[in-house]
């Protein structure tokens, strides 16, 4: 708020002035600077979008486990960054307000950076060409699962959205199956 400073002296011919003089000074609250975005990533996720207030000077934005990828300059607001690391990482941001007032400290965000899933697929190998029941099973109680089955498999149960496929081979050579999913930290294997 409105402080004030008063002053009042005896000079060298031992006067005193009648009243002091008093100088006005207007404090200013220092900056809360907060920090919006996701507080869960996925590792190698893109596009993690983080804002503070706009408007303001002298951004400062430090990041550990990640790496900038936009944004994050002195005259930004948000700041953009892929996650490197696994675990718990974090985003500091700064700034001078409209006052020429800095935070004491900076604002700190945590973010958890979850591993990215690694599926496996049991069945049977080898199997006999025109086989039927030749069922194939990834890990239970993920989502969005996507099986793809190569050239001369037939898809007879299960398959996309589910945790198994079930496969008739109708031709003979090497075959393939794959599967990705989502686990339940939203993230999904890079391959």
């Amino acid at each position: 708020g409105v402080q004030s400073v008063s002053v009042n002296y005896t000079n060298a011919n031992n006067c005193t002035a009648l009243a002091p003089v008093v100088k006005s000074v207007s404090v200013y609250p220092l900056p809360v600077p907060t920090i919006s975005g996701n507080v869960a990533a996925c590792l190698n996720s893109t596009g993690n979008i983080y804002t503070t207030e706009s408007g303001m000077t002298n951004y400062l934005w430090t990041v550990t486990g990640g790496t900038v990828t936009a944004g994050g300059g002195t005259s930004d607001a948000t700041i953009t960054i892929r996650w490197d690391n696994v675990g718990s990482q974090t985003i500091t941001v700064n700034y001078t307000n409209s006052f020429n007032c800095t935070a004491a400290t900076p604002t700190s965000k945590t973010v958890t950076v979850n591993a990215l899933p690694a599926p496996t697929i049991t069945g049977p190998t080898p199997v006999c060409v025109n086989s039927t029941g030749n069922t194939y099973q990834t890990e239970v109680g993920q989502s969005s699962y996507i099986w793809t089955v190569s050239a001369g498999g037939v898809v007879t149960a299960g398959g996309t959205g589910n945790d198994y496929v079930t496969v008739t081979w109708t031709t003979t050579g090497a075959k393939t199956v794959t599967v990705n999913y989502t686990n339940a930290n939203g993230c999904t294997a890079g391959s």
